[in-house]
């Protein structure tokens, strides 16, 4: 999975592939903090032009929320994906540990 995009990314339209986009751009309007903007200005776009949306989609279930992610594998290109909505300032719950780790006795 991708980690989070860190930079400014802008809107672009691909006339051969029929695709509203982002790419990296410092100049450009919106970044992690933004990405709900994001999506809804590719939105706007992809009904203007009549395109379709670049977007990553594990889960159309449970697709609510916009995050501006990049995967590593790739040169860090940045993508936008629809991820399910999780409050991350309350932390993560952990289990105890199904392992129990034995040392030898003397």
């Amino acid at each position: 999975m991708g980690k989070t995009y860190e930079g400014n990314v802008e809107v672009f339209t691909n006339k051969e592939t029929k695709k509203v986009n982002i790419r990296p751009n410092p100049e450009g309007d919106f970044n992690k903090e933004n990405a709900d903007a994001l999506y809804k200005f590719m939105k706007q776009v992809a009904e203007k032009t009549g395109f379709t949306m670049q977007l990553f989609i594990p889960d159309a279930s449970k697709a609510e929320q916009p995050v501006l992610l990049m995967n590593p594998r790739f040169g860090g290109k940045p993508y936008l994906a629809m991820l399910e909505k999780k409050d991350l300032s309350t932390g993560t719950i952990k289990k105890s540990s199904p392992i129990e780790v034995f040392k030898p006795t003397k």
